[in-house]
Order: C-alpha cells, then structure tokens, then sequence
C-alpha cells in the first residue's frame, strides 16, 4: 500500500484487548500499524498507557482518570468482550481483533453482527459457515471440532479436533451444520 492510502473509520479491525500476554508484543505492533480502535480493561489499560498507545475505550469496575484524555470510559455490566462487543456494533465496526486467553462462548452469539477473530497464545481462531478454505504450509497445525465436519481435504487426523496440513497448499473443510464454527490455526 502506499503511503497515501486512506483508512475510512471503521474500515480497519478494531481490537479488544482482554489480555495483552496472550499475543506476541511483535504481533500486537502489527495489529496497531493501522491505528485501529483500542478497547482495554482495568488489566490491560496500563500496558498501553505504559508503551504510550493510544486507547479509545476502556470498559471498567472502577472510576479512574487516565493520562490520555480521549479515552471514553464505560462500566463493566455482561461482561468486558460482550460489552465491548456491543459497542462496536453500536458503531457499526465491521470485524474486531480480540487478544484473549481462552476463547469466550459469548463470542458465538455476535458473530452474524461482527466478523471476530481471537488471536490467543500462538493460536488464530475464526468463526465461519459451511467451509473453510486457506492455503497452508505442510505441517501446519488446525484445530476443528470434528463433530461439525463433513468433508476434510489436506489435513490428516492427529488428535480430537486436531489435525496437521499434509503438504504445501489448500486445505479444504465443509461442515454439516449451518451454524458458525470456530477453526483455529497456529500462527
């Protein structure tokens, strides 16, 4: 992209930050090249504060006053992801990156409203309907319920929900149902 390229707002994902541990600070700083919308808790608002990263929205059990003076302040009340995930939708926000360290079963039930990927301790998870299709290097590792699939090609079984790609190239899932799934991938 040059360097003239323009971001509309909310074109890029924003980011939910539940636990900034669970993601690689490296990672984390190619996730902010496009300066998205930052949403911190009372865990996670100081790494940023600490590093001088600008943060949007901070979802809170406690009234504080942060250094940076932009910062909106909300109350905690279903929950830090589940709050902040209304806010983005309320934003009209496309697609958000959530840094956590376990997938949350609420996340379920917003992904008709928002696309949602987790990034969590080495792994990339996605929520999708009907298949699964990417290009991966042999070896990769990809994990799938498997009582949601129907169809595998360039994966072989290693574990429950646990597969390895056989070689370079696309792999191939189909579900049996029509609800979303949730894949993960090693990243």
């Amino acid at each position: 992209m040059s360097s003239h390229h323009i971001v509309r707002e909310n074109q890029e994902p924003a980011m939910i930050v539940a636990s900034y541990e669970a993601l690689d600070e490296e990672y984390i700083g190619q996730l902010l090249e496009w300066s998205p919308t930052i949403i911190a808790n009372d865990d996670t608002i100081d790494f940023f504060l600490a590093a001088d990263i600008k943060v949007d929205v901070v979802f809170s059990l406690q009234e504080r006053v942060y250094p940076q003076e932009q910062i909106q302040t909300f109350p905690i009340k279903k929950g830090f992801i589940p709050d902040a995930l209304d806010y983005l939708i309320q934003r009209n926000h496309k697609a958000v990156n959530i840094i956590c360290n376990a997938l949350d079963e609420a996340l379920e039930t917003y992904c008709t409203l928002i696309n949602i990927v987790v990034l969590s301790h080495g792994r990339r998870w996605v929520y999708v309907r009907h298949r699964y299709e990417k290009w991966k290097e042999a070896g990769t590792r990809v994990f799938a319920p498997e009582n949601r699939l129907k169809s595998v090609v360039g994966l072989r079984h290693m574990n429950p929900n646990e597969f390895v790609t056989e070689q370079d190239g696309f792999i191939y899932l189909e579900f049996n149902a029509d609800e979303y799934v949730c894949i993960g991938e090693e990243i």
